[in-house]
C-alpha cells in the first residue's frame, strides 16, 4: 500500500473516533502550549531587558576601586577625586570621563531616601529621557520642565509615603535633601519588572543630585575603534599615578558584559522551567501509547484480514505509526495555537509582551512528531507482528 493510501486510511480511522482522539491529544496540547508560553515569556523578558539597557553605551566602561582590605569602609577611602575625569581625558583612547551617577554604571539609575513629614522610604530614581511613562494619577513631564524639581513617583513609593497614592499629587517630598513636587504616580508595576518601583525626575535634576558626595565609580567613554582592555589599562595606570597611596586595585566593569550574563541567566531559567512544564508531554505520550494499544486490540480482525490478502508487516507498522504521529502532530498544532492565545492574554497583565519565536514553533512541531514516533512505535510493531489467523479469529 502506498504512503498516500496509508495516510488516507489513518485519517479515516482517526475520524471514526473523534472524541477518543481529542482526549488523547489533551496532554500534548497542554505540554506544547505551556512550553510555548514559557519560552515566549522568556524571550519577551530578554527583549525588555535589552530595551532597558539600550541607554548603556557600547563604548562605555565603569571603573571601580577594590581595596586590598576587604573589610574597610569604602566611604572612608577617597578612591576617586573630582579632578580624575579631567586627567583621564588626556589618556589615549578616552573620549570623556565622568563621575557615575547610577548604580555601578548599570543604567540611568540612582537611589536614596524619600521623606514626607514622618514617613520615609527607599527610592530608586531614573532620569526622564522623553519616553512615555504609564501614569495612573496626575501627569507626565512637559518639555519646558527639564530644570524644575518635579518627580513622578512609583506606585508603591507613593503608597508608603501617602497611603493613598492619588493624594501624592501636588505634595512636596524630600529626596536626598532636595524637595521635589509630585506631579504624577505611575501605574503599579508587576512582579516581572526589571527596574522595580522606579520614580522619575528630570535629567538635569538628576545630574545635579549629590554633587558633593564621594565619587564611588567613574564612567569612561572610549573612542570608536579603540581596544577596550588596552584603554582600561592606560586608565588604571593614570589613576594609580594620581592616587599613589591607595592600597587596592582599580577594576573594570563592562555594562555590556553584565547584560549578556543576565540574558544567559534568563535563558537558563526559561529552559529549566520549560523542561519541567514539558513533563506533561511525557504524560501525553503515555496516553498516546495507551490509546494506540487499545486501537490495535480493537482492530485485530482488520489487521488479520489485511495480512491475509497480502499486506506486508511494514505497511501495518507504518499505518499505526502514521496514526500516532497524526494524533501528536495535531495536538502540537493546537498546542501552538493555544500557546499563542495564552501569550496574548498574559501580555495584557505583564509589563512586557511575550515574544513567540519561529524557533520555538518549529521546535514544538518537531517535538510533537518525535513523541508520536517514540510512543507509537511499540504498538505499531506489535500490530505488524500479529499472526493473521489468530488475529482474524480472536
Amino acid at each position: 500500500m502506498s504512503i498516500i493510501n496509508l495516510i488516507k486510511t489513518s485519517v479515516y480511522s482517526l475520524k471514526s473516533h473523534k472524541l477518543r482522539v481529542f482526549l488523547t491529544m489533551i496532554g500534548i496540547i497542554i505540554g506544547i502550549s505551556s512550553v510555548i508560553t514559557i519560552m515566549s515569556v522568556g524571550n519577551g523578558l530578554k527583549v525588555k531587558m535589552n530595551e532597558s539597557m539600550a541607554d548603556t553605551s557600547a563604548n562605555k566602561i565603569n571603573v571601580n576601586f577594590e581595596p586590598e582590605n576587604k573589610d574597610v569602609d569604602l566611604t572612608l577611602i577617597e578612591s576617586f577625586s573630582k579632578s580624575d575625569p579631567y586627567y583621564l581625558k588626556t589618556v589615549p583612547g578616552v573620549e570623556k570621563a565622568e563621575a557615575s551617577k547610577d548604580m555601578g554604571g548599570m543604567g540611568g539609575f540612582t537611589s536614596g531616601d524619600a521623606t514626607y513629614f514622618d514617613k520615609k522610604t527607599y527610592i530608586t530614581l531614573e532620569d526622564y529621557d522623553g519616553k512615555e511613562i504609564n501614569v495612573k494619577y496626575g501627569r507626565s513631564f512637559k518639555k519646558s520642565e527639564n530644570d524644575k524639581k518635579l518627580i513622578i513617583l512609583g506606585y508603591k513609593v507613593a503608597e508608603k509615603l501617602f497611603k493613598s497614592p492619588e493624594k501624592a499629587i501636588g505634595c512636596g517630598i524630600t529626596v536626598n535633601g532636595v524637595i521635589y513636587e509630585v506631579i504624577g504616580v505611575k501605574q503599579e508595576e508587576g512582579a516581572f519588572s526589571l527596574t522595580g518601583e522606579t520614580s522619575y525626575i528630570s535629567k538635569e535634576s538628576k545630574e545635579n543630585m549629590n554633587t558633593d558626595t564621594t565619587i564611588s565609580s567613574l564612567d569612561v567613554y572610549i573612542k570608536a575603534g579603540e581596544d577596550k582592555d588596552k584603554v582600561f589599562e592606560n586608565v588604571k595606570n593614570e589613576l594609580v599615578k594620581v592616587h599613589p597611596n591607595l592600597k587596592g586595585e582599580y577594576k573594570l566593569q563592562d555594562p555590556q558584559a553584565a547584560t549578556k550574563i543576565f540574558g544567559q541567566i534568563i535563558g537558563y531559567l526559561t529552559a529549566f522551567i520549560a523542561l519541567i512544564s514539558g513533563i506533561s508531554l511525557f504524560v501525553g505520550g503515555i496516553g498516546v501509547m495507551n490509546i494506540m494499544y487499545v486501537s490495535v486490540t480493537e482492530r485485530k480482525r482488520e489487521i488479520g484480514i489485511r495480512r491475509a490478502i497480502g499486506a506486508k508487516p511494514k505497511s501495518i507498522l507504518l499505518q499505526f505509526l502514521i496514526e500516532a504521529i497524526m494524533v501528536t502532530g495535531l495536538g502540537g498544532l493546537l498546542g501552538i495555537l493555544f500557546g499563542f492565545i495564552f501569550c496574548k492574554i498574559i501580555g495584557i497583565f505583564m509589563p512586557f509582551p511575550p515574544v513567540m519565536s519561529g524557533a520555538s514553533v518549529i521546535g514544538a512541531t518537531a517535538i510533537s512528531v518525535i513523541i508520536g514516533i517514540i510512543f507509537g512505535i511499540i504498538p505499531a510493531i506489535n500490530a505488524s507482528k500479529m499472526d493473521p489467523i489468530k488475529a482474524i479469529y480472536n
